[in-house]
């Protein structure tokens, strides 16, 4: 019984310490695991990303039902996907999806 306890106090702890916020921040400087640097800016609300060529790289990144979500573009490969993000930390997990497949990358805050 008091194992059963600790694995619920336990998943609920991990639960509340990854859950999204209307009022995260995501601006500033991101290294990509490439080691680009993308500058994210918030605008009404909404965030989105340049990199430094000045083309967009995130787009229309908004909180809805309880997720940040969006679009990411690769500029090598002229790949646009939906994507999820996640603040964890000075990390951002980004995971995208494009048809079938999908991609999680890490950008480090700088």
């Amino acid at each position: 019984m008091k194992r059963v306890l600790f694995c619920l106090i336990a998943m609920f702890i991990t639960a509340i310490s990854f859950a999204q916020s209307a009022n995260d921040n995501f601006a500033g400087k991101w290294k990509t695991d490439d080691g680009v640097i993308i500058t994210i800016s918030n605008s009404n609300g909404k965030f989105s990303g340049v990199d430094p060529k000045g083309r967009p790289t995130l787009y229309n990144v908004r909180f809805e039902k309880n997720e940040w979500k969006g679009t990411v573009e690769n500029h090598e490969t002229s790949q646009k996907g939906n994507c999820e993000i996640y603040l964890q930390g000075n990390k951002l997990k980004i995971v995208a999806h494009k048809g079938i497949f999908s991609k999680t990358m890490h950008w480090v805050k700088q």
